[in-house]
């Protein structure tokens, strides 16, 4: 009995180290990429042999035996942890979800915040509050493929055009940070920088592309509406991680699971927001504390020639040139953007709806994400202040 007791031991060992590898500094990524390709089968073979030792055991004895059904069903409990205890299946990602029919019934306040995402001559929005319960929404943009991707832990959203290696998955989770993995193989990637970490395509790095995020209040505006995600309102139930409480403990600390206290810049509270350009044309990546952008409304980066414009509980960055036109940004009615100098308007997403210069406004990739997570990523990133 004690070989099948010490078989049942290393069966759960290795059936929910994808929580307690991902959570500890020490183990390297390395680890848990091969961990979970090899878990199933390593707890299939240990359950497999223990009921052949089990089954040996009856035939030799001409008897069950019952001593032997606490380490069976130890064993059978650590198969089931080996698929519900990772993050693959805690934060099952969606592939190519229905678009709503009458997109203006779907149960959204008006504060509710949606990635608009326009790519390929598609255009998109999908709720946060859906998005977080999967972290990774694959979709179809015409002949493109993209990935939505979102951290929990450190709110860090960012798309990706992945038509050349396919849809994403969560494959792990890593420095307080998702570990994103392409479905075709396997290769982990680190979704705050981009670049891939271990795995068949490494060394590679997924391209993120501009998206915004809008309350819906402003998105409902739109002409012509984006499509949008069919949800209900079971999808925005409050989100949680398998062990219930846990998450609300987290988000009410100053706790960084997965990213000890002594590597962490603690300027400001972790979860202080803050806003940060992440797009590959900016030599410098500098990011502004999310409450000064609100508080401004309009704030003009003259060395990146951009603006970030902030609407309701959001912000959103344009580049400063239209069509070779350098423009002054202003909100006008509506919520709409004009150019102090033209007179030319766009609407929240830089669609242009009249004026002299004919063409919308550019998007600047930009990242609205908790204070520990931007640093420990952007180590060499300028913050400014807005006085």
């Amino acid at each position: 009995m004690t070989i099948l007791y010490l078989l049942s031991a290393a069966a759960l060992l290795v059936g929910t180290a994808a929580i307690s590898m991902a959570l500890l500094k020490p183990f390297p990524i390395a680890w848990l990429h091969r961990h979970y390709f090899v878990r199933k089968p390593v707890v299939w073979t240990i359950f497999a042999g223990s009921l052949a030792w089990a089954a040996g055991l009856w035939a030799a004895a001409g008897a069950f035996p019952w001593a032997a059904a606490v380490p069976l069903a130890l064993t059978g409990l650590a198969v089931a942890l080996t698929y519900h205890m990772h993050q693959e299946s805690a934060f099952p990602a969606v592939d190519f979800p229905a678009m709503a029919n009458a997109p203006l019934r779907l149960p959204l306040g008006d504060g509710m915040q949606l990635a608009v995402i326009e790519h390929g001559g598609v255009s998109k929005a999908y709720p946060l509050d859906y998005v977080v319960h999967h972290h990774i929404v694959n979709d179809r943009f015409g002949d493109r493929t993209v990935s939505l991707t979102y951290c929990a832990m450190c709110r860090s959203i960012i798309a990706y055009d992945v038509t050349d290696i396919g849809p994403l998955f969560v494959g792990s989770f890593k420095n307080a940070n998702m570990v994103v993995a392409d479905r075709r193989t396997g290769t982990f990637f680190q979704q705050a920088t981009f670049k891939s970490v271990v795995g068949r395509l490494h060394p590679h790095t997924l391209t993120p592309i501009p998206f915004q995020i809008l309350p819906w209040s402003e998105v409902r505006r739109l002409d012509p509406l984006p499509c949008v995600c069919q949800v209900s309102r079971d999808d925005f139930r409050e989100f949680q991680l398998p062990v219930p409480g846990v998450w609300r403990k987290i988000m009410a600390s100053e706790a960084t699971p997965g990213l000890p206290a002594r590597l962490r810049d603690k300027s400001f509270p972790a979860r202080t927001h803050v806003v940060g350009v992440i797009d590959p044309t900016a030599a410098v990546q500098p990011a502004y504390l999310k409450r000064e952008l609100l508080q401004k409304g309009v704030v003009r980066n003259h060395a990146l020639d951009a603006f970030f414009v902030a609407r309701g509980d959001t912000v959103n960055a344009f580049k400063g040139s239209v069509a070779g036109h350098s423009v002054e940004l202003v909100v006008g009615a509506e919520g709409a953007l004009s150019d102090a100098r033209s007179a030319t308007v766009w609407d929240a997403r830089g669609k242009h709806k009249s004026g002299p210069i004919q063409a919308d406004l550019e998007k600047l990739a930009i990242s609205d994400e908790y204070w520990f997570s931007w640093k420990a990523f952007h180590p060499a990133s300028v913050l400014i202040r807005l006085q």
